[in-house]
C-alpha cells in the first residue's frame, strides 16, 4: 500500500479521510495497529492518533475497548474526530486536541500505543505541519518515555513503532523507569532489505524479549503470507 495518494483509505470495517491530516495512512502504521495486542485490556491512550487510524483498528478487536486518542496538529485532529464520529466506534472513541506534555491524566491507561515522531537533529521541512509529525521537536522520546512510565498502569503494556536506532533508545530509556521490552516484531520491506522498522511492547516486568520478523513484499513484490494474515480483517483487498 505504500502512502495512498487517495484522500481516503477504505477498510473493511471504516473509512479513514487524511487529506487534511499531517501524516497519511501507511503500511507501517497499519502493521502496528494490527499487530498490538489489545487481549484484556478496556482503557487505551493513543499518543499522536494523526487520522485516528490506530485507535479505529484497535477498537474494531476489542469491543471492550474505550480509547483516548490525543493529536497536537490541529486539521489532523479535527479529521481524526471525523473519521471516528463516521465508524461504527465513535461512542469508545475521544479524540483530543492538545500536546502530551499537557495531558494530565491519573495513571489510568491499561494500554497505550504511539507512532511517534523520530526524526531527531534532522533538518526540517517548510511545512511546520508536516514537522510536527514527522519530527521530536514537538515530541521527544525521553518526554514519551517519561509521560509513559506515569500514565501506565502497573499490569499495562505500552507498544510503539520505531526505526531501529530510536528503538535501542527507547529502550534505554524505558528500562531506566523499569519498563521492559517483552515482545517485538521486526519488519523488512523485502528479504534482501535492511530491518526497516520494529513494533516493541513494554511491560513492567522483565521477561526473556520474544522476537518475531516479517517481510512486507515477497520478492515477486506481491504481499507476504505473513502480511496478508496480519491485516486480512482490515484491508478489503486480502
Amino acid at each position: 500500500m505504500g502512502r495512498s495518494s487517495n484522500p481516503y483509505f477504505k477498510f473493511k470495517q471504516f473509512t479513514v479521510w487524511h487529506d487534511r491530516s499531517s501524516l497519511r495512512v501507511c503500511t507501517e502504521a497499519c502493521l502496528l495497529g494490527a499487530y498490538a495486542s489489545v487481549d484484556g485490556v478496556k482503557k487505551g491512550l493513543d499518543i499522536g492518533t494523526g487520522t485516528g487510524v490506530l485507535a479505529l483498528m484497535l477498537a474494531q478487536r476489542n469491543e471492550n475497548l474505550h480509547i483516548d486518542a490525543i493529536e497536537i496538529e490541529q486539521s489532523s485532529a479535527e479529521q481524526a474526530q471525523e473519521n471516528v464520529s463516521q465508524s461504527p466506534f465513535a461512542e469508545r472513541i475521544q479524540v483530543y486536541k492538545t500536546a502530551l506534555q499537557n495531558w494530565k491524566k491519573e495513571k489510568g491507561y491499561d494500554f497505550i500505543i504511539s507512532n511517534p515522531p523520530f526524526f531527531e537533529n534532522h533538518l526540517l521541512s517548510t511545512n511546520e505541519i508536516k514537522n510536527q509529525a514527522l519530527h521530536a521537536e514537538s515530541l521527544s522520546l525521553v518526554e514519551l518515555a517519561n509521560s509513559v512510565a506515569s500514565l501506565l498502569q502497573k499490569k499495562g503494556r505500552f507498544v510503539v513503532l520505531l526505526p531501529p536506532f530510536e528503538t535501542q533508545k527507547m529502550t534505554e530509556l524505558l528500562q531506566g523507569k523499569g519498563l521492559w521490552p517483552v515482545q517485538q516484531l521486526q519488519i523488512f520491506q523485502r528479504e534482501e532489505k535492511a530491518l526497516f522498522r520494529l513494533i516493541t511492547t513494554f511491560q513492567w516486568h522483565n521477561k526473556p524479549l520474544q522476537i518475531e520478523k516479517l517481510t512486507i513484499h515477497e520478492g515477486d513484490g506481491k504481499y507476504s503470507e505473513g502480511f496478508r494474515t496480519l491485516l486480512k480483517d482490515y484491508y478489503l483487498i486480502f
